[in-house]
């Protein structure tokens, strides 16, 4: 990318304090990078003097407001994409309402009574065999 501008349009600005905070609050109210920051109050102090037209005041606005981090825009899903995510959804509900439900899920080999007694690791491994074929 070639530079636009030369050393001779290079300003450094030697601040007192307050303003150098004050365009600290600046750039942090509007998320922009110190560069930007200053090159925005510069030139909305040259438009509000009338020394810039307002094709160019709108030009330099564009371009100094924007944000350090960009915003992501969401990206707009296939209507394969949207079926699977609906998938995956209803897979994560059925997997957390089981969870949850586990030690009330009676196992296979005649245990009925739904309680909250030890299992046996047996039993547990019959039950986890049942909803990985039933799930996975």
């Amino acid at each position: 990318m070639a530079r636009e501008y030369t050393q001779e349009h290079i300003m450094k600005l030697c601040l007192p304090p307050e303003l150098y905070l004050a365009v600290a609050k600046f750039q942090v109210q509007k998320e922009i990078g110190k560069s930007y920051a200053g090159l925005l109050l510069v030139t909305k102090a040259l438009y509000q003097e009338k020394l810039i037209s307002k094709e160019i005041y709108e030009k330099f606005l564009y371009r100094y407001s924007r944000k350090l981090v960009p915003e992501d825009q969401p990206e707009k899903m296939t209507a394969e994409q949207l079926r699977e995510k609906q998938k995956l959804i209803e897979k994560a509900r059925t997997f957390s309402m089981l969870a949850s439900q586990w030690d009330y899920i009676p196992a296979q080999n005649g245990d009925k009574n739904g309680s909250t007694k030890q299992r046996s690791t047996k039993t547990q491994f019959q039950k986890q065999k049942l909803f990985w074929k039933k799930f996975g």
